[in-house]
């Protein structure tokens, strides 16, 4: 089993993807099991993005109302019955749209029942690996599960004999469903299947003792200038989370590595280990970490760049540079943190420079007179400068985020909060 160094932030959504190699020369087939969140119409939708199958949400599971809320800060309400109004709370998910359930094309529940969600996740991604291998061809599985994220199903309290506290109840059962599709998958093609866990961002801090911990990435600058440097910025709490690569007979038990990897890196890396190869009409920020994943090399990124995810600055813009154990800040600021304060937006020209390897909570910059900071500052000026120019140079494509009543997924239509049952 390969992890990560030290101990990592707690994941928000964990991912879990599964991928048998040289099996045949069959068409591969590909399956997708849970959040999608890249869009549910048209061309958007799982079955037309290279999916042979798909059984999951459209978005994140707090983005529409349900029978079954669990729990939430502020309480996500119930959906109305009937013709009763929707609820005017305070709250982070809406009332007027039915969480909706797909299998293929199809809503097959609405609202989703929470409580059930998980182990119908792992029955879909067991049935979908039996199938494949039965056939004897090639499979990719891609699992987006919903846990960590709030809001957390009542029923993992009551199925929890030691009364665990939400947010460990809910780690609990995570860890049985990825359990249980690699338990299939053991039993199925061990010798062949690839299993890549990991997360998306660290704890969502405004959800209190429902977010998680950061761990020793405590982000202590910002604390102390306000706010979270947990979910939605780039201080180490939010951007750095765990990954678990197994592979028996490939990839080496029982081993930590410093090795600076990316999500990014998953598609370059399926990719090489199918023996296919990348378009050559695009840049790809991603690696091919085989090498690292099999204990060949410790090299992985010398550079890494972070974009905004929603605490300061335009969203979306490059505005972190990590460079081997070097990270800097040109634009710092918190995202709310438990108590609701959330830290100012601020510019930083020369950036803030901590040095990760002495430093892991960032809690000191280094001093802008120093020798070691004079002699980080323009290596990092130059990276930053040719990554935004080759981005401006790119092939890019823009996606269209804008939201109208017309393209809200609804069963019945004529039903309150589109209202339709599985048979």
């Amino acid at each position: 089993m390969m992890k990560p160094e030290g101990n990592q932030a707690s994941p928000r959504l964990s991912e879990v993807l599964a991928c048998p190699l040289g099996l045949s020369r069959a068409p591969a087939r590909k399956g997708k099991a849970g959040k999608w969140h890249l869009g549910h119409h048209g061309s958007y939708h799982p079955n037309f993005r290279g999916f042979d199958y798909y059984f999951g949400i459209p978005y994140s599971h707090d983005m529409g109302c349900t029978d079954t809320p669990g729990y939430n800060h502020p309480p996500c309400p119930a959906c109305p019955r009937g013709g009763r109004p929707s609820r005017h709370l305070e709250r982070d998910c809406y009332t007027d749209v039915a969480l909706p359930l797909y299998e293929n094309l199809y809503i097959v529940e609405q609202p989703v029942n929470l409580s059930s969600l998980a182990q119908k996740y792992a029955e879909k991604a067991t049935q979908f690996i039996q199938h494949a291998s039965a056939s004897g061809r090639p499979f990719l599985l891609y699992v987006g599960l919903a846990h960590m994220h709030v809001p957390l199903s009542r029923t993992q309290l009551s199925a929890d004999p030691r009364g665990r506290r939400p947010y460990g109840a809910g780690l609990r059962e995570m860890d049985s469903l990825v359990g249980q599709i690699k338990d299939k998958v053991d039993r199925t093609a061990k010798e062949n299947t690839f299993l890549w866990f990991t997360g998306d961002n660290g704890p969502w801090a405004q959800k209190c003792e429902l977010a998680g911990s950061v761990g020793p990435f405590t982000g202590s600058w910002q604390t102390h200038q306000g706010g979270s440097p947990a979910k939605q910025t780039t201080w180490e709490g939010g951007h750095r989370v765990p990954a678990l690569a197994y592979w028996p007979g490939r990839v080496p038990v029982n081993v930590t590595s410093t090795a600076l990897l990316s999500v990014l890196d998953i598609f370059p890396t399926v990719v090489a280990l199918a023996g296919a190869s990348l378009p050559q009409d695009r840049h790809f920020d991603g690696l091919d970490a085989s090498k690292v994943l099999f204990g060949r090399s410790q090299m992985g990124h010398g550079v890494l760049f972070h974009p905004n995810s929603g605490a300061a600055g335009e969203y979306g813009a490059l505005q972190t540079v990590r460079l081997g154990h070097y990270k800097a800040f040109y634009i710092s600021g918190g995202a709310k943190a438990c108590d609701g304060a959330v830290g100012p937006e601020q510019l930083h020209e020369p950036p803030l420079i901590f040095n990760l390897e002495d430093d892991v909570a960032e809690a000191v910059p280094l001093d802008r007179g120093s020798a070691e900071y004079q002699g980080v500052l323009p290596r990092v000026r130059e990276l930053l400068a040719d990554v935004i120019l080759d981005i401006a140079g790119d092939n890019t494509s823009r996606a269209d985020y804008t939201h109208h009543p017309s393209v809200t997924p609804c069963c019945n239509p004529h039903h309150v909060a589109c209202r339709c049952q599985t048979p």
